[in-house]
């Protein structure tokens, strides 16, 4: 057990130094200028080794952003006799509040965004996280993923969360990411919401 614990610290303490090295060389030279090749050195690391970790140089731009989607574990994690509508919102805030206040994380959101393989690969890591989200308000709700209830929910929970997150992004990041997302959910709170009829 305690073998298995140190190869998972330093799988992670590797795959953090691959990030922080590509995410330096991306600032600097920009992502489609730098190379595996490139990363790999400034990490310190095999070309393999690198590979193994990353397939792909837009999974590596990606991992810091990675961590903060996974609405449905969240959820899976509030008590059962929490009120659906207080567990969602404390879902969306604990998949919110672990964004880093490193400025180079916000830089590499705008190169995600404006550079297209790495932007395509973020929006079908956002559609998993709707799928397995909608996974797990049909456990809660005891109903099939696929229930009109369920995909209005979980949709409508995932803009309450991009809503968010654009609010935090487009800040100067000197709040704390927990005052953004309560100001978000007051405000979606507020809101009339007209549905197409």
């Amino acid at each position: 057990m305690a073998a298995t614990g140190l190869r998972e610290k330093k799988a992670a303490r590797t795959r953090q130094q691959i990030v922080d090295a590509a995410l330096d060389l991306f600032l600097a030279h920009g992502f489609e200028q730098t190379t595996m090749e490139e990363i790999a050195e400034r990490a310190e690391i095999g070309s393999s080794t690198l590979y193994r970790y990353f397939p792909s140089k837009d999974l590596v731009i990606l991992e810091p952003l990675l961590g903060f989607t996974e609405i449905g574990d969240h959820l899976r994690e509030r008590p059962g006799d929490e009120p659906l509508k207080e567990s969602l919102g404390a879902a969306v805030k604990g998949t919110l509040v672990g964004f880093t206040t490193d400025d180079r994380v916000a830089e590499v959101r705008r190169i995600v965004d404006n550079t297209p393989g790495p932007r395509a690969k973020l929006w079908d890591v956002m559609m998993t996280s709707r799928d397995r989200l909608e996974h797990a308000l049909g456990e809660r709700l005891g109903l099939a993923a696929d229930d009109l209830t369920v995909v209005l929910t979980a949709r409508m929970s995932m803009v309450v969360y991009e809503l968010a997150a654009e609010a935090w992004w487009a800040g100067d990041h000197s709040r704390a990411v927990s005052d953004v997302v309560d100001e978000t959910l007051e405000r979606v709170q507020a809101a009339t919401v007209v549905i197409p009829g």
